[in-house]
């Protein structure tokens, strides 16, 4: 059992920690950008594997994430530098250039404090249901819009376009914003074919094993692309490469298994699957983008592939680490295979890349990165029912209940939130709570938000199992205060003193929580491979940039994800005009 230590004690630490402040609005770095390329870059791609570990590279099969590491500038340190530490958020961080705080959201879920939504003051949103539409509305730093990569592109290389691609809605849609050309991804879940009911479903895409038809995905989102979209002439049921199978009943084994059956797998959203016509996963968002790649005039493409992370929540991440049969839909449910596959499909893409370049000249410069890494629930204190990870990581008292699909919403759900597992129940003992987000650090929103009241539920937060140390929101709002903590691991408070006070400050704004509590190491309140918090294994991202112009150079200077597109903006010679939080890094001696 950890002790909690007096406030009195933290005198020390936080000294140490004041160090690493960051400041309350965004600024660019002081003594300005790297000097202009003599050969910038003509464009620019962002791979993105989403939670991947840096270890994962050398760990698996990845001899093309491995080449380009060899090959081109490693930021062997880099971090994220903020919380949350989720895809939500990173995809809009890295096109910004902006920690959470100033870019209109700040977690998984978000209070409406100034009723963008209009359904009413500070009511409760989970981000992950928003619309495009809603995340441009909040696309905002107090009501000012910002620039992001693709408006850079725009001004910078006129009449082309910036593109993004990959499974989750989220992940693309707050990548695109109001100003990205196109975003694909992949569809809700639509109805098997029928003969009467549905002549124009999917009869070429059987649940597998079977001739029975089933569910499907199909491409959706912002100006998607015909011949994405394509059926057979003849036949409209007859559906073309990017529409994919995906029935809620083909789990591949994950509802049967503890702990995949938290929060288990459907169809080939993930999993590419065997059907070679129809491939899935991770092998759809890279033939996706290439197709793109191929038949659009543009300077900026975002490639979000997303298989790891779906893994790793289900098998526990980094924990999942034995060996795999690839070939067949079980194994391709589990870390090793995901990685592997994202690194085929690297390869895949970096040939695309290299057949643009000399098709159209110039040279294209490629990013290599995770949204965030993950850590391993060893000690984990959410249920463990099966499909219990909505609830664990969501809680919304059942009298309040939370918006879970924006401004589109009719009602707020007041029933699938309600459920927390006994250690978050026990956190509204005092009915204080308007909502709580709980994965690797548990963050409350709170009814009271008097100082006294947060700093009497961050004493509260102190007392829950695994909290290393606990938060309040400071009395302007845009910073929080150390409560107080427990006892570390040397290692945890060596990563705490140097990046906790920098990590939470960046969640403070009116939408964001009002108490924090972060979590030692190997622990979650969520599913056994989780993120979100503030710990090392969570912050830690592969940071790669490759191409002509770039150094082979493997350094430990500082690199945080806000800094990716101050980066690239300085790679490919285009001025910045708007304040950012990160700056831009040098690529070549």
């Amino acid at each position: 059992m950890y002790r909690r230590r007096a406030l009195a004690a933290l005198t020390a630490a936080a000294a140490l920690t004041a160090t690493a402040l960051v400041a309350a609005a965004p600024t660019t770095e002081a003594a300005g950008p790297p000097p202009a390329p003599a050969d910038p870059a003509d464009r620019v791609v962002i791979v993105l594997f989403d939670q991947m570990l840096p270890q994962y590279a050398d760990q698996f099969d990845m001899p093309n994430f491995r080449k380009l590491r060899g090959s081109g500038t490693n930021f062997k340190n880099a971090y994220l530098g903020y919380m949350a530490s989720e895809t939500v958020m990173a995809h809009n961080v890295i096109t910004s250039g902006l920690e959470p705080r100033h870019m209109g959201w700040t977690d998984e879920a978000y209070r409406d404090h100034a009723n963008v939504f209009g359904k009413g003051v500070d009511a409760m949103h989970i981000t992950g249901d928003l619309s495009l539409a809603d995340f441009v509305a909040i696309e905002k730093n107090e009501g000012i819009d910002y620039p992001k990569l693709a408006d850079y592109l725009h001004e910078a290389r006129p009449d082309t376009e910036f593109i993004t691609v990959g499974q989750k809605p989220y992940a693309v849609t707050t990548a695109t914003g109001a100003s990205g050309d196109i975003g694909v991804y992949m569809s809700g879940r639509k109805s098997a074919y029928n003969a009467t009911t549905n002549p124009t479903g999917c009869r070429n895409l059987p649940l597998p094993g079977t001739t029975t038809y089933g569910q499907y995905r199909q491409p959706d989102g912002k100006n998607v692309p015909d011949y994405l979209l394509a059926v057979d002439e003849d036949d409209p049921s007859l559906c073309g490469r990017f529409y994919i199978s995906s029935s809620s009943g083909t789990d591949y084994g994950t509802k049967a298994a503890f702990p995949s059956w938290l929060y288990p797998t459907d169809g080939n959203r993930y999993v590419a699957g065997t059907d070679p016509d129809h491939l899935g996963g991770d092998t759809w968002v890279a033939d996706a983008a290439i197709a793109m790649m191929e038949n659009e005039d543009w300077s900026g493409m975002f490639i979000t592939m997303g298989a790891i992370d779906k893994n790793g929540h289900m098998w526990g991440a980094q924990a999942d680490n034995g060996p795999q049969d690839c070939s067949t839909v079980e194994g391709m449910t589990h870390v090793e295979c995901a990685a592997e596959n994202a690194d085929v499909q690297l390869g895949k893409i970096l040939d695309a890349v290299k057949a643009k370049d000399a098709e159209d000249g110039g040279h294209t410069l490629v990013v290599l990165t995770a949204d965030h890494g993950a850590t391993y629930g060893e000690h984990f204190y959410g249920k463990r029912t099966s499909g219990a990870g909505n609830s664990n990581w969501y809680y919304a008292p059942p009298d309040l209940g939370v918006w879970d699909a924006g401004s589109s919403a009719v009602a707020p759900d007041y029933s699938t939130y309600s459920s927390p597992s006994p250690a978050i129940a026990d956190l509204n003992a005092d009915g204080n709570v308007q909502f709580s987000y709980q994965s690797t650090a548990i963050e409350a929103w709170l009814l009271d938000r008097s100082p006294q009241a947060m700093k009497e539920k961050a004493d509260q937060m102190l007392d829950m199992p695994g909290v290393t140390a606990s938060y309040f929101k400071n009395a302007a709002g845009d910073g929080f205060v150390l409560r107080g903590t427990n006892a570390m691991t040397n290692s945890e408070k060596q990563w705490w003193r140097a990046h906790g006070q920098e990590i939470v400050d960046t969640m403070a704004a009116d939408d964001g929580p009002d108490v924090i509590g972060l979590l030692h190491d190997r622990t979650s309140y969520g599913v056994y491979g989780d993120h979100g918090g503030a710990q090392e294994s969570v912050q830690r991202v592969p940071m790669v940039f490759w191409g002509a112009g770039v150094d082979k150079l493997k350094t430990g200077d500082s690199f945080r994800t806000p800094d990716v597109m101050p980066t690239i903006l300085a790679a490919m010679g285009i001025s910045q005009t708007a304040a950012t939080d990160g700056v831009a890094h040098p690529l070549a001696n």
